[in-house]
């Protein structure tokens, strides 16, 4: 076979034998499936995602580092904070969080030749630190960059308490340097190199970049770009990765993931890591680090990589681990989120994939069933084969037993239900509305529900509207604990009690069948506390974005004009389709509304208001609440719109 200029054309043998053997119709080896009429589907979907990603990577950041050099005082407080299981990051401002992110890489270089070991200098760590930060979605009421800090932290903590991490208080004395002491460390963790040290800590700080707000399955149910990129495996997982490696390389620390020897060892460690986040995986991880504790076989950089996912996995659900409060706030900062998200799911007629307790009962059942389910034997596990880290396994049964007697507490007060049969609301009200989701990072969304007029990266993807401190309340609502479940968890509570019923909404339009474009949520404009990359445009983005656009046209032209429909086993299918495949429709499916006129309560227009996945081997304004909320600062939005997101909400959980 040849082309037009004569040069030959490779043949996909096998498909062109299946297509002999199928009728003459022409199939290759991938088939050509005249149902799909998508066939440049995939390519489409990873140009816009990549698109997507490498235009957030590239804007640049204000290279102002004010959170290094802080006066003395601040930075003793700082120090002695980080020190203690007790830290508390939500009660910090933005640029003390993002300073003791950076305290904490200082501390760790205090190990002698750790910066000779890892070649980066902190002034680079300062400058990747301030970038990262400004990439995670500060409008999250969880997973935000406090998160990540907290993470991170309790990463650095249970170093510590093993002997592989000076204290953090070790920066209060000028100059002086740490030497590890391999015997008095616990004989697992020790086979860590400064190497997988360094990484561990880029990946704590880092697990959760980008994060939308909304869970994997989110992702699944609405088949957003990432999840068809990703597989519906670990997808937000794949895709902070990702982030985390493109950020890497912007600010030039590639050479660590590229170095002959040692680069492809530093990747596969910080994959491993990161993906060991996702609690979907979490059972898999269980039985793996049993495997290791009973003397598996294990080659020396799996045990190393399955060292760290423990450590990670241990920080990243460390809530029932840490002090009562300490642990109660996050589990209401976790429910905040998650009723968000249970609005847009309505909002978007997708099934719920969060429960948000709806009792305080139902709150502290949840607590008793995430912590006997994941957080205790977790902690028990690692703390067979890290014996320094029993004093958290211990905190955490006696929060266990707190929750315990909540509960009994709660079940014998028997609580009256609704009046007039009404369904019950969840404890914590949404931080979000459905359009604030329209800023996430677009791949995060389905297509049909991003803006429609979205520039390749929207321009208020940053928010720095911070909660209020949280802290202990004497109403009703915030005195209590709230449920809590997991980082990244899909796994569902059981004491979820309202459900969604997607009968009562009108079936999604078929894009043959639509006939009009759907009523859509607009952006609105938000407003920020402080600029960041994220949230600033440069003034030549037009342009830039204009060729990236026409860039990407070119690309999906050419790609149609070929015959190859998709990856096959043999790689190539040089065999026309048998039908002319049609374009794949923009429209979108009907929304449905949740207020008279046709009008969604949640629009603006409504209020009048302006390497390999899964390997475990290798400003927008608070809602109102019915009851004051330690979430909630007292805020300025207008009765209307508090309402209007109430009337939205208890429907969405009946």
């Amino acid at each position: 076979m040849s082309d037009a200029m004569g040069r030959r054309r490779s043949v996909d043998v096998g498909g062109l034998a299946l297509a002999l053997s199928d009728e003459n119709r022409g199939h290759g080896w991938g088939g050509w499936e005249e149902t799909d009429c998508g066939e440049t589907r995939y390519a489409e979907v990873l140009i816009d995602v990549r698109v997507h990603t490498e235009t957030m990577v590239s804007q640049e950041c204000d290279h102002i580092h004010s959170f290094v050099d802080l006066d003395l005082d601040t930075r003793q407080r700082l120090v002695e904070s980080l020190s203690s299981w007790h830290f508390e990051p939500l009660k910090l401002p933005d640029e003390e969080v993002i300073a003791c992110a950076y305290i904490l890489f200082e501390a760790l270089y205090r190990i002698e030749h750790m910066q000779d070991t890892v070649s980066v200098s902190l002034g680079c760590v300062a400058t990747f630190l301030q970038h990262l930060c400004q990439l995670y979605r500060q409008a999250n009421t969880y997973h935000n960059f406090q998160h990540a800090l907290d993470v991170f932290q309790a990463v650095y903590h249970f170093l510590f308490t093993s002997g592989m991490v000076p204290p953090v208080t070790l920066l209060l004395e000028d100059g002086r340097t740490w030497t590890r002491d391999r015997e008095s460390c616990d004989p697992l963790i020790s086979c860590l190199t400064d190497e997988d040290l360094f990484a561990l800590c880029i990946a704590a700080v880092g697990h959760d970049v980008g994060h939308p707000g909304l869970t994997n399955a989110f992702m699944k149910n609405a088949k957003t770009p990432l999840a068809v990129v990703y597989d519906d495996k670990s997808v937000l997982e794949q895709m902070h990765y990702s982030l985390i490696l493109q950020i890497m390389r912007h600010h030039n620390l590639g050479f660590l993931l590229d170095r002959p020897a040692s680069g492809p060892l530093f990747r596969k460690l910080l994959l491993g890591t990161v993906l060991a986040t996702d609690m979907g995986v979490h059972f898999d991880f269980m039985t793996e680090f049993r495997r290791l504790l009973d003397g598996a076989d294990f080659p020396e950089l799996k045990q190393r990589i399955l060292v760290c996912q423990a450590l990670i996995k241990c920080a990243d659900i460390s809530n029932p681990s840490r002090p009562y409060l300490v642990s109660q706030h996050w589990a209401t900062a976790l429910e905040s989120e998650w009723s968000s998200q249970l609005l847009l799911e309505k909002h978007l007629q997708l099934p719920p994939s969060v429960r948000p307790s709806d009792s305080r009962v139902g709150e502290a059942n949840g607590q008793i069933w995430f912590n006997n389910t994941f957080a205790r034997p977790l902690f028990e596990l690692v703390a067979e084969g890290i014996p320094s880290l029993e004093q958290f396994a211990c905190q955490t049964r006696e929060n266990l037993a707190l929750w315990q007697a909540r509960a009994a507490e709660l079940a014998a007060e028997q609580e009256q239900p609704s009046e007039g049969g009404e369904p019950k609301a969840p404890l914590n009200w949404p931080s979000q509305a459905p359009n604030d989701f329209l800023n996430a990072f677009p791949p995060a969304l389905p297509e049909s529900f991003r803006a429609p007029d979205e520039l390749p990266y929207p321009v208020c993807y940053h928010h720095h509207r911070r909660l209020s401190t949280i802290a202990p309340s004497t109403s009703s609502s915030s005195s209590t604990p709230s449920h809590y479940e997991s980082c990244e968890s899909s796994l569902p509570s059981p004491s979820f009690s309202p459900v969604i019923e997607p009968a009562a909404a009108p079936p999604p339009a078929s894009p043959s069948s639509s006939g009009s474009l759907p009523p859509r949520l607009e952006l609105t404009t938000v407003q920020s506390r402080a600029p960041s990359v994220a949230s600033t445009t440069p003034s030549t983005s037009a342009s830039v974005f204009s060729i990236t656009n026409e860039a990407t046209a070119a690309i999906r032209a050419a790609y149609k004009a070929s015959v190859r429909k998709k990856k096959s086993f043999h790689r190539s299918s040089w065999n026309p389709s048998p039908t002319a495949v049609t374009a794949l429709s923009q429209s979108a499916p009907v929304v449905p509304t949740l207020a008279t006129n046709g009008r969604s309560p949640v629009s603006p227009g409504s209020s009048g208001s302006g390497d390999s996945p899964m390997s475990l081997s290798v400003d927008s304004q608070s809602t109102g609440m019915l009851t004051p909320s330690p979430l909630t600062p007292e805020s300025s939005a207008t009765e209307a719109r508090t309402a209007l997101l109430k009337a939205a909400l208890v429907p969405a959980s009946s």
